[in-house]
């Protein structure tokens, strides 16, 4: 049995995989072993049908190898590698080594996409090709806030800005409300970006915050000064 300590940093661990997975699609098996029982290693599997393992499966061979290596080498990420399964399919695989904060390894998260999955049925579980997709919403990977914060304000001033029959004060506190919903005030600094590009005060603002249909709540990252 896996000492307390090594079993809280796995569950921490643990709740990664779902979302690998997730991103992935159901040719990618992410697998958790702890290796407290290396004939009995594995304790979190998604989509085991990849490999056709279930918690309580061991170790592999080649994982064994892998374990070695990375106490040898002390190296924390191998791969991307790729492997044969008995049956034939090629998997390519990234394993991750977790340690505990004095170093020891407790455990390995391993990652196999079954690349043999004919290119047309991957793709279309990737893409969720033929499922009801929502809006597909503008991500900004912007280098600072600042930058990030100016792109969500513009993309909110083109979006209120084609309704014309709005006042001036009324488009701003709509596009206050917008920028609240999308939470950019919980940026340091959001508010007076905002309040510069608005032309209005920073207490304008707040009073808009206050007033706000959606949450009448002031931002966590902000004060009044």
């Amino acid at each position: 049995m896996p000492k307390a300590g090594d079993l809280a940093i796995l569950d921490i661990i643990s709740r990664t995989l779902d979302g690998v997975a997730a991103a992935f699609g159901s040719n990618c098996e992410v697998v958790l072993h702890s290796l407290d029982d290396l004939g009995n290693s594995v304790v979190r599997i998604i989509n085991g049908h990849v490999t056709g393992r279930s918690v309580g499966s061991p170790l592999t061979n080649l994982g064994i190898e892998i374990l070695e290596k990375a106490r040898l080498e002390k190296t924390d990420v191998i791969g991307p590698y790729f492997t044969r399964l008995d049956d034939g399919r090629e998997l390519r695989s990234v394993t991750t080594i977790i340690r505990d904060p004095e170093g020891k390894i407790v455990g390995m998260l391993c990652i196999n996409i079954d690349i043999s999955t004919p290119a047309a049925d991957f793709f279309r579980d990737f893409l969720h090709l033929g499922a009801v997709v929502p809006e597909i919403p503008a991500e900004h990977f912007s280098v600072t806030s600042g930058e990030m914060i100016s792109k969500v304000l513009a993309s909110v001033m083109e979006k209120i800005g084609r309704q014309s029959r709005i006042s001036p004060t009324d488009r701003n506190k709509i596009m206050v409300d917008e920028l609240y919903i999308r939470g950019i005030f919980n940026v340091r600094g959001a508010v007076d970006m905002v309040a510069e590009e608005l032309g209005v005060s920073r207490g304008t603002i707040y009073n808009y915050l206050r007033g706000s249909k959606t949450g009448n709540k002031l931002p966590e990252s902000e004060s009044i000064r």
